[in-house]
């Protein structure tokens, strides 16, 4: 690196195109974490199914964090395509979240005590935090090797200087033009396939829904920087998704759902819920800020997110049953 000439390369920063290249990222960020839970969820499963999507994407997270100025460099909006629309589609906060509370509530009804309720969310939440942090840590390393071996071929070292152009049209390259086609040609694909599809519909409408969810996180996280010891825009995103997903619970635990409406349900939990929340940058967050800082953003998001399903779920669970329609 001290052998390496450095060079600065400026690079126009366009939000059209990132915007554009989030939607097909974010589509195949829900088609894995949806293939993942499918693949391991089967009996005598020893872990919940969905904590393999968590470290998958946490692990990328962590590849992607670590060579964000060659992300950059080559092409800008491939990182938060990446990070933003791929990563933060693969994992979910939310989904982790309902996963919690209905340990506490023992919502399968399983043949157990009140206290082994309360030991399985905790399970829910340790090994969860756990193999996420493992799968950002692991990703990190290999991207710092990553990074080495980039470095290894390179004759002069390029540093980033990004430069904000918001909305404006006017700086589009070649490249962000195909872009752009792509991410529209690739969500159109994927609204033809709900509107037509006769199979596995739910999938097709998770693939609508999650370009909107994840598209939303990414314009919230504008706000993270309001206050630098509490990234307000994933704090919203997260809260905000996980009320809607306790809402949608709510609807997918009553009697009275009609069955055309089951596939609409699964693909918002699915698609929107799930890309609007995130554990990896959650994650990422965590272990940026300051101990104290860190600990005071994990609690209120956990726990404010916590009172919101026994709020929500919790009122109509324990006074009207679980009866879903949707199975």
């Amino acid at each position: 690196m001290n052998a390496l000439s450095t060079k600065t390369k400026e690079i126009n920063e366009n939000k059209i195109a990132i915007a554009a290249a989030i939607i097909p990222f974010s589509i195949a960020g829900v088609l894995i974490r949806i293939a993942l839970n499918r693949l391991e969820t089967y009996p005598g499963a020893p872990v919940f199914s969905i904590v393999y999507a968590q470290w998958i994407g946490c692990f990328i997270m962590g590849i992607a964090a670590t060579n964000k100025n060659f992300l950059f460099s080559w092409y800008h909006p491939s990182h938060p395509a990446i990070s933003t629309g791929l990563c933060g589609s693969i994992t979910t906060f939310s989904s982790w979240q309902l996963a919690i509370f209905e340990e506490f509530a023992n919502y399968n009804a399983d043949p157990h005590t009140r206290g082994k309720n309360v030991l399985a969310a905790i399970s829910q939440f340790l090994v969860t935090i756990a193999m996420s942090l493992n799968g950002l840590r692991f990703g990190q390393h290999v991207g710092q090797w990553l990074s080495e071996e980039i470095e290894k071929r390179r004759v002069n070292f390029i540093e980033p200087k990004v430069i904000p152009r918001g909305f404006s049209l006017q700086y589009l390259t070649k490249s962000d033009y195909l872009t752009i086609l792509f991410g529209f040609l690739s969500w159109l694909g994927v609204i033809f396939a709900a509107i037509f599809s006769h199979y596995q519909k739910e999938l097709a409408l998770a693939c609508v829904f999650a370009p909107v969810g994840a598209l939303t996180r990414w314009y919230l996280s504008f706000y993270n920087g309001k206050i630098p010891s509490f990234p307000v825009g994933t704090y919203i995103a997260n809260i905000f998704g996980t009320i809607v997903l306790a809402a949608i619970s709510i609807v997918n635990s009553s009697p009275h759902v009609p069955m055309i409406a089951c596939p609409v349900i699964q693909g918002l939990a699915d698609g929107y819920c799930g890309c609007l929340t995130t554990i990896s940058t959650f994650m990422v967050e965590l272990t940026t800020l300051a101990r104290k800082h860190s600990y005071i953003y994990g609690f209120f998001s956990i726990v404010i997110a916590q009172c919101f399903m026994f709020v929500m779920m919790g009122s109509y669970v324990w006074s009207q049953g679980v009866n879903p329609s949707c199975r």
